[in-house]
């Protein structure tokens, strides 16, 4: 079957097969290996109320075998050729990789072709009860419960903020006509995108995969969810019996669509994005109140968050939180100089620039391009945009978002019987 060309520069190509299978390839001479992944477009985003979790549990079950192979020869088939398989979910997103030997592609993408195609969903209560343990296991790790709870509370009674593996509850309910039926809903040409890069010959891997997926029909998963979430500021706290107060606080963000990410870029690096951050320096260095402190924001087709997490004992954590409004404040009254706006550009140039030289974060680069953007942005394209921020720029952003309106903050730890402070914007 013909297939068109979608985008084609240089050394990365990107095809697209009649039934709707994207392929994005990028040949690395220069390296031994080769990172391959195929990336389903479907997360917990996609997910009804009552079925929290599914897309996660779906990812356990296609490593249980095929109709051609075993739990323990799917893993073997890489292994024994010194690879490396695995897989994980996302809100909006599946994805399974492996990264092999350039000797070996041909090894690694018929596994990963053999585990989307051909997946028998075995051992469903097996992996239930592991399911389960993880998500019990989430209660002792006190940063990934603040981050979860911090999204549930940003975004409440909307997919985009429920927890990633689900609940207890809706895990214990999925029966196995509820995982097939949603693994056929969304496992389909249409939906998948294949992404491999490293030490290959493009047209031989595009040949490949093209004749394990060409003979599959087209087909619609049904529509997505596309309302955004309603935002939703507030204060919670979750009593736990810990020695530390965890917290997490945050505002709206950015969308991959965004015009201003590369804005949210630099403030999320010179606020807390380092050892040489506003936070990093001023909580940890100078006050030493914190091991753990840092800036984030993360981007999704329907919504952002951007926030800060820390972890302190409860008797400095309103110390902490005054610290930490005491900075965002700074960027909220007055421009970033131009000499830490250099610095900053500078390291995420850096990161971004470094991340190159790995073939798993070019393969990944590659999708999720394709999945946010359906094109492949250019490096060039994401380097002018970082340094075509200015002081202007961050002093607008700060003001637009660190409003106490617009704040989410969320504190796990144990009860210090009194009332929890916010931050003072």
């Amino acid at each position: 079957m013909e297939s068109s060309i979608v985008h084609s520069e240089e050394a990365v190509m990107v095809r697209a097969l009649p039934n709707g299978l994207t392929v994005t390839l990028e040949s690395l001479p220069h390296v031994r290996s080769v990172s391959a992944g195929v990336w389903i477009k479907t997360g917990s985003v996609n997910e009804p109320p009552n079925q929290g979790g599914i897309s996660h549990f779906i990812e356990h079950l296609l490593f249980k075998g095929t109709s051609k192979r075993s739990a323990r020869e799917l893993v073997e088939a890489i292994e024994c050729r010194g690879g490396q398989i695995n897989a994980f979910t996302t809100r909006d997103y599946t994805c399974i990789y492996v990264k092999v030997l350039d000797n070996h592609w041909a090894a690694g993408i018929d596994v990963l072709c053999d585990i989307v195609k051909n997946s028998r969903l075995n051992d469903v209560e097996k992996d239930r009860n592991v399911i389960l343990e993880e998500i019990a296991s989430i209660e002792d790790v006190p940063e990934e419960l603040a981050h979860d709870l911090f999204a549930e509370r940003m975004w409440p009674e909307h997919p985009l903020g429920r927890p990633i593996p689900g609940t207890a509850q809706c895990v214990q309910r999925l029966t196995y006509a509820d995982l097939a039926d949603y693994y056929h809903r969304w496992y389909h040409p249409g939906n998948l995108i294949i992404s491999v890069a490293g030490h290959i010959d493009s047209e031989a891997v595009f040949d490949e995969v093209s004749a394990q997926f060409d003979n599959l029909p087209a087909r619609s998963s049904g529509a997505p969810t596309t309302t955004p979430p309603e935002f939703s500021p507030g204060l919670e706290t979750a009593i736990r019996d810990i020695g530390q107060s965890h917290v997490c606080f945050g505002f709206p963000g950015p969308t991959p669509h965004s015009e201003e990410r590369y804005v949210y870029d630099i403030l999320c690096s010179a606020l807390g994005g380092g050892s040489t951050s506003r936070l990093f320096e001023k909580v940890r260095e100078d006050e030493g109140l914190a091991y753990a402190i840092y800036s984030f924001h993360s981007a999704y087709h329907l919504a952002g968050m951007f926030g800060v997490y820390a972890a302190v004992a409860p008797e400095n954590l309103d110390k902490t939180l005054e610290l930490c409004a005491n900075e965002l404040r700074d960027f909220r009254d007055n421009p970033i100089s131009e000499s830490e706006l250099q610095l900053n550009r500078e390291q995420l140039k850096g990161g971004l620039l470094m991340a190159l030289e790995n073939t798993s974060s070019r393969s990944s680069r590659l999708a999720k391009n394709m999945i946010y953007h359906n094109r492949v942005v250019p490096v060039e394209e994401l380097v002018d945009g970082i340094d075509r921020v200015t002081p202007e720029h961050v002093q607008a952003l700060a003001q637009s978002i660190f409003q106490p309106e617009k704040l989410c903050l969320v504190v796990v730890g144990p009860h210090r019987g009194e009332r929890l402070k916010t931050l003072a914007l």
